[in-house]
């Protein structure tokens, strides 16, 4: 679990306390100073089953911006080491550190770490940082009291910080507490026995809508208030659970009229668009379900409506909050892979067993309607948020047509693949489909200084919580030792049991916090979304323009929309007008009624089999 962190900041008063007789400050000394730093460490679990020397070079050798001679201090009684803090910057933020505090076991007890904190914090505002970093942990209350006491402050930067600072509040009575974000900017205040109000759900999809409902259940910072559908059979069963506690509706105008904080799109994936425009512009914060739009005309109206509602908008992307391509995220944020190089990403689904639920054996249906790339943000949404990067060009290859689509009555080809050029220059490619011989969610990144990978596997998404990784200790060193494939979090134990690997449940937490106002909340925002989706739909345009290479515009600039706002061509009747493409290229597949029908007969005897287990 991540430690608690803390900042310094420079308009904080120092709290300089005079020292007391016979104690002194100095400075490491290369030549003599080395075991004795380790002896002020030695106890608390610093160094554990390591060397003094194996300890140094981990914890101070490995940091490129330490120097040992001017950044190692140490606490003196009567001319004898028996403290130590290192005081660094990190010259490409203007962050300071105070790293590995310790004071020797047989002084500990005096209140003497109040004097390496005022050293350190001189040593650091004198060299004019930023801020000044620490970390450490709950299992150490009296470092953390102390470091309260000279003028440190909680920060927001992993989940459920507040939740423990909070706790150790209540432990310490310490009635409130000033919280920093990451960038040292101001959070807000917390308090030991504060209950914040949660945040009013209304679900728009009584089928794929139940998982959003049960988050609701559980968690402590959302509630569900309303439920809209407009099949009532689908509303019973949410009425069988919920009663009088929640308001249901079958309009979905009257639905944006309830009082709640977020609309959570879970209706048909080619609805989302045109339903997110009406909520926002009703001042409704959005949570949309995939995907995002269907066409550039839908994208520029879904762009100007978050803009001029001011309102979140929030892309339901589960995969991207899976354990393995979460981390892979964190990893490449925080520099240790360098700069992003390649990425590939995988989402085969063999959906032909169970089609005829997914579709209701309806030819009209928008998944036999779909072309091999539109449901391509599972296999390429974690890379985009991995890298980090824009998309700019992508060519597209889709599979023919077979015999499994033919049988599932999808008139596309069974799977599609993106080549992707990001904004550096480096390169993604994704795979996806519904037609596949097997299932497979994989991913695999490189950066300049390691390679991360899921573990493959064709028998469910359990591949995506495990990391495989060889990264190298330091830039250039090529040793490939440095690993860190530990995919828990603040988050882990409580998101275990949702789907998509408990993306799911980090999703819905994380648009929770959004709407709370914490601006470091981890969601995917309306720009990042169509950064997942455009490279999927133009790989389309590539494979009806005969393979060419397209270029992907960029809806954050405004100046390029008019060139797309009455592009309406998608494979959907209903959104394409006379911009109709077909959603296989070569021309859409006749298939007969019989296979609709067959389906029929396989949908009545599931819900036959339904009425018996209820019955």
């Amino acid at each position: 679990m991540a430690q608690l962190k803390m900042y310094y900041l420079p308009s904080t008063p120092l709290r300089w306390a005079p020292l007391p007789e016979g104690y002194s400050y100095s400075h490491y000394d290369p030549e003599t100073d080395l075991h004795k730093w380790c002896d002020c460490l030695r106890n608390g679990g610093l160094i554990g089953d390591r060397t003094d020397e194996e300890m140094f070079r981990d914890e101070i050798v490995n940091f490129k911006v330490i120097d040992p001679a001017n950044d190692i201090l140490f606490l003196d009684h009567n001319g004898e080491h028996i403290g130590t803090a290192t005081a660094f910057v990190y010259p490409d933020t203007n962050m300071g550190d105070m790293h590995q505090v310790g004071i020797r076991e047989d002084y500990r007890g005096k209140g003497l770490a109040k004097y390496l904190s005022q050293i350190v914090i001189r040593t650091l505002l004198e060299r004019k940082v930023k801020f000044i970093a620490l970390t450490t942990g709950e299992g150490r209350p009296a470092a953390v009291l102390s470091y309260l006491k000279a003028g440190f402050q909680p920060v927001e930067y992993d989940y459920r910080m507040q939740t423990r600072w909070e706790a150790f509040m209540r432990k310490y009575d310490i009635e409130s507490l000033d919280m920093l974000y990451d960038d040292g900017s101001p959070y807000k205040t917390i308090y030991k026995d504060k209950t914040e109000p949660r945040v009013r759900f209304g679900v728009l999809g009584a089928g794929r809508g139940l998982s959003i409902m049960r988050y609701c259940d559980i968690s402590d910072n959302a509630e569900l208030t309303a439920v809209c559908d407009m099949d009532e059979r689908c509303l019973a069963e949410v009425r069988s659970q919920y009663g009088d506690r929640i308001t249901y509706y079958t309009d979905f105008d009257a639905f944006l009229r309830h009082d709640m904080d977020l609309v959570v799109l879970a209706n048909y994936a080619n609805q989302h668009a045109p339903f997110a425009v009406k909520a926002l512009n009703a001042g409704k914060n959005v949570l949309s379900e995939l995907l995002p739009v269907q066409n550039m005309a839908e994208a520029v109206a879904l762009v100007e409506a978050v803009e001029q509602s001011g309102k979140q908008y929030i892309y339901g992307e589960n995969c991207c909050y899976m354990p393995a391509p979460k981390k892979m995220r964190k990893l490449f944020k925080e520099g240790r892979m360098g700069a992003f190089q390649y990425g590939e990403g995988e989402y085969l689904h063999n959906c032909e067993n169970d089609w005829y639920r997914h579709c209701h054996s309806d030819e009209a249906h928008w998944r036999n309607n779909m072309s091999a790339f539109y449901y391509c943000t599972h296999s390429l949404g974690p890379l985009i948020r991995i890298a980090g990067l824009r998309p700019v060009r992508v060519t597209g290859f889709e599979a023919p047509f077979n015999r499994k689509m033919y049988r599932m009555g999808a008139k596309a080809g069974p799977f599609g693949v993106e080549m992707v050029t990001l904004e550096n220059g480096a390169i993604l490619k994704s795979l996806h489909g519904v037609g596949s011989v097997k299932y497979s969610l994989w991913f695999s990144v490189q950066g300049d200084m390691g390679v991360l990978e899921s573990q493959r596997n064709i028998a469910g998404d359990e591949g995506v919580q495990t990391l495989l990784m060889q990264g190298d200790r330091v830039e250039g060193s090529d040793d490939g030792l440095w690993t860190d494939t530990d995919l828990t979090d603040g988050l882990t134990e409580e998101a275990k049991d949702f789907d998509h690997g408990g993306g799911d449940y980090y999703l819905l937490y994380n648009a929770c916090e959004a709407v709370k106002g914490n601006k470091q909340a981890d969601i995917i925002d309306v720009y990042e979304a169509l950064d997942m989706f455009l490279p999927g739909l133009f790989a389309y345009y590539s494979v009806l323009d005969g393979g060419k290479p397209q270029e992907i515009p960029d809806l954050r600039d405004p100046a390029q929309r008019d060139k797309w706002r009455n592009d309406t061509r998608c494979t959907d009747p209903a959104a394409a007008g006379d911009q109709l493409i077909p959603s296989y290229s070569k021309g859409n597949p006749a298939i007969p009624q019989e296979i609709y029908d067959s389906m029929k007969k396989k949908l009545d005897a599931f819900y036959a089999e339904q009425q018996k287990k209820t019955t």
